[in-house]
């Protein structure tokens, strides 16, 4: 499969703001000239930090944790590029940026679906019925946050565990 697409990944840092021994480290995404970026949370000392080779530099144990986490962080991004091509989806620096991210497909709950479910049916089901429907949603609604500690749960999630658990 050829493309004419260009896709590139670089990490890079810029000096903090309050501390400026500190270079806070971003990764730089681009993709067809579109580029974005991400913070990476992470931060080095300047004398640590190899601009050339864009790791951090020595030997230290926290050094070799930092540039451990580097090659991570590229490697999920070359695979959330994979991903998308794999897909068929638009692939840009955005989209990879959300995809690794998690932000690119939202995933509805068991209280999103029964909400949208309840608002919809409200009008077209008798009340009678609707009672049956908001009596379930407590017994949901209790039993996640007695039984599971939680107070909603993915529908990815349900499982068959889950139904026989109540």
């Amino acid at each position: 499969m050829q493309t004419n697409s260009t896709f590139s990944i670089i990490f890079f840092t810029r000096k903090s703001r309050t501390n400026p021994s500190k270079l806070l480290i971003y990764a730089r995404i681009t993709v067809n000239g579109n580029r974005t970026e991400i913070s990476l949370k992470r931060c080095v000392n300047v004398q640590e930090w190899n601009s050339f080779k864009n790791r951090g530099r020595g030997s230290s144990s926290k050094i070799q944790i930092l540039n451990r986490y580097l090659d991570y962080v590229y490697g999920k991004l070359l695979d959330c590029h994979k991903q998308l091509l794999e897909e068929f989806k638009i692939v840009s620096s955005h989209s990879i940026k959300a995809r690794y991210l998690g932000e690119d497909d939202h995933q509805k709950t068991l209280k999103e679906l029964i909400a949208y479910h309840n608002t919809n049916m409200d009008s077209v089901l008798k009340p009678g019925t609707m009672k049956n429907y908001y009596t379930t949603e407590k017994y949901l609604n209790r039993f996640l946050s007695e039984k599971l500690k939680t107070n909603d749960i993915y529908l990815k999630q349900l499982n068959y565990r889950f139904i026989t658990a109540l």
